[in-house]
């Protein structure tokens, strides 16, 4: 009785499986009836159906590759539906975030912060394509527009994590970044800010953590962030005019400015474009002349992994990328997955599954 029980299962399977390749497999190759271009964000597409979208990867369960809702593309703009090989894709974006780090620390320690990042971003990635989300605030480079070198320094990190992803009990996280955390002028370290202090959102995985290495790789990654750590210029960006007077009582228990709240003559700091970020950590006060300064420590919204501080980890304590990741994101697990499925999935994945082989 339970190996006729056994041999109906698996012949219903068997027969379940013939109906769904014959309606799928059609599906997958009408590629001719997607629409015509579409401009978005600047940027011409074809845009692809979303019930067809990814169907080879999940039929065969493959993965090399990931498709993104929306991606930017450095010189092409936003684009959506982009579908790319996992590791170019993996490796267009590191470089694009860390750029050469091998010119100033070690090859290992280089290795190490490459692979953090990677992890994070496929993370980031595959949270905003669950969620349905845009993740348009990256840019991918295209992989031929990398120097040789650095373009197959990076592929040999992104190689041996590109299939690992952060998890917080069991769901894949937000993993946020920022260029540096800077300098709590409230606790008095150097350390990143907590979700709940930057955005009013506890996020149990994106606590504020200890990150001493910010000044010293800021200072080196400069040339990359594109920006001086301290920043004392104070002026009206329309006027040129110094300001007067600013309110600066809404500073946040994470010594970040919120939305709205740093205010001169009656205009939030959030609207001037001569600064970083809409959230700082800062000192305020005068110059020798009674000007409003403002003193940056970081830059960037401060919350989740420190580019500076991890570079810094790696080069100065050899730490590897699982602690890297493991410190600046609270309480999480690494896992290994497809892109967008687990591995061994698909539909022949859940057959052999079905089936108990």
């Amino acid at each position: 009785m339970k190996q006729s029980l056994s041999f109906a299962r698996r012949l219903a399977a068997l027969v379940l499986a013939a109906v769904m390749l014959c309606v799928a497999v059609p599906a997958v190759f009408a590629e001719d009836a997607a629409p015509g271009a579409t401009t978005i964000g600047g940027a011409n597409t074809t845009l692809v159906p979303g019930e067809e979208e990814n169907c080879l990867s999940w039929l065969f369960g493959s993965k090399d590759k990931i498709t993104m809702p929306y991606l930017n593309i450095k010189g092409k703009g936003l684009r959506r539906n982009v579908s790319l090989d996992l590791v170019d894709c993996l490796v267009g974006i590191t470089y694009t975030e860390l750029g050469s780090i091998g010119s100033y620390v070690s090859a290992s320690a280089a290795q190490e912060a490459w692979k953090a990042q990677a992890v994070a971003i496929h993370s980031y990635l595959e949270y905003h394509k669950q969620y349905g989300s845009s993740a348009n605030a990256l840019i991918y480079t295209p992989v031929e527009d990398i120097p040789s070198s650095a373009r197959s320094a990076i592929r040999k990190a992104v190689e041996s994590v590109k299939d690992e992803v952060l998890t917080y009990n069991g769901s894949v996280i937000d993993a946020v970044w920022s260029a540096s955390a800077g300098y709590n002028t409230q606790t008095g370290v150097y350390g990143t800010c907590s979700s709940l202090d930057a955005w009013g959102s506890d996020v149990p995985y994106l606590k504020s953590v200890e990150s001493p290495y910010e000044r010293q790789y800021h200072e080196k990654m400069r040339r990359i962030i594109g920006k001086d750590y301290d920043y004392v210029e104070y002026n009206d960006s329309r006027t040129g005019e110094p300001y007067q007077s600013a309110d600066t009582t809404h500073k946040d228990l994470g010594g970040f400015v919120q939305y709205n709240t740093l205010v001169s003559n009656g205009r939030s700091y959030r609207y001037i474009g001569q600064f970083v970020s809409s959230r700082y950590c800062f000192d305020f006060s005068t110059d020798a002349t009674g000007v409003p300064c403002m003193y940056y420590y970081g830059f960037g919204h401060g919350v989740g992994m420190s580019q500076c501080g991890a570079v810094g980890y790696a080069a100065e304590e050899g730490m590897g990328y699982r602690d890297i990741l493991k410190h600046y994101y609270s309480g999480v697990s690494i896992r290994t997955v497809g892109s967008g499925t687990s591995s061994g999935g698909g539909l022949f994945g859940w057959l052999r599954r079905l089936l108990g082989m």
